[in-house]
């Protein structure tokens, strides 16, 4: 049976969350085999499971749902999932992370997050290989793909999607003060950009989630850019929750940077806790 970079006893997990552009994040964004620890250790940086619900963040109507999972691999881990939208519209994430060592997070091998309208047909694809550092955003108008690509040194911190969540797990599981990371963007060519996450010293109430959380923003230094593009660059926000070991419960960010903000909520997996909202 292969056990991936977290030890389990089942092969398949759940998990979830947006790129950081897909803010996704969207949320994520890991290289080299590691030792399998023992059950008794669970790794850090493994994400539970999650399902979301998601909702126009200023009538709070509900507009999809999403489901993401882990596959287990020998010594790497395969992060997929999927958000449906009530209009059809639907887009998928494909994420591969190589263990990391010893207590080090997973490292970013490829990623893939595609973008569909209602009718099926392609809007975008981000594509990331950390390996060859080949980076591209293809951006599709009536059929015609735009394509933006480069090859770049990607730093072995970058993550997209669902690993930026994974990272920001672990971390806030490791008491850390400050957690830094590098995001793959489109903005819309291909860009590698540094974040800062700063978590606060105290917990607050989120009204769609119960429990005292952890709330952090995503902050992205664009080097000289920060000037012109900052303005235009949309908030990323993100809650956790100590009391379940800081796994993620929701989000606030743009589907990607041609769509409209969304807030995404975790599904409780007991009817009675969604009631105690």
């Amino acid at each position: 049976m292969s056990r991936g970079c977290f030890a389990r006893t089942a092969d398949t997990l759940i998990v979830r969350m947006p790129a950081f552009a897909a803010l996704t994040i969207a949320f994520v964004l890991a290289l080299g085999a590691a030792p399998v620890e023992s059950a008794d250790q669970p790794n850090a940086f493994e994400l539970a499971a999650t399902d979301v619900t998601i909702l126009n963040p200023d009538s709070l109507q509900v507009i999809g749902h999403g489901h993401y999972h882990v596959t287990h691999l020998e010594g790497a881990d395969l992060f997929e999932g999927e958000n449906n939208y009530l209009d059809g519209e639907h887009d998928s994430e494909v994420q591969r992370v190589e263990c990391g060592a010893n207590a080090s997070p997973p490292i970013l091998v490829s990623y893939q997050h595609s973008f569909f309208a209602a009718d099926g047909e392609p809007e975008s694809i981000d594509r990331l290989d950390a390996k060859s550092g080949s980076v591209s955003c293809i951006l599709y108008s009536r059929g015609v793909p735009e394509v933006r690509e480069s090859k770049i040194a990607v730093p072995p911190d970058t993550y997209a999607g669902s690993t930026q969540l994974m990272l920001l797990v672990g971390r806030l599981r490791q008491g850390a003060r400050d957690i830094t990371m590098h995001a793959f963007i489109c903005l819309p060519g291909p860009r590698i950009v540094s974040i800062k996450v700063t978590p606060p010293s105290t917990t607050e109430k989120w009204p769609m989630y119960p429990g005292n959380l952890v709330k952090v923003e995503l902050i992205p230094d664009l080097g000289w850019l920060n000037a012109i593009a900052g303005p235009f660059i949309p908030k990323a926000y993100g809650w956790f929750d100590p009391g379940d070991d800081f796994n993620y419960v929701g989000g606030l960010f743009d589907r990607f940077y041609r769509r409209r903000h969304l807030l995404m909520v975790k599904t409780p997996p007991d009817p009675k806790v969604a009631q105690a909202r």
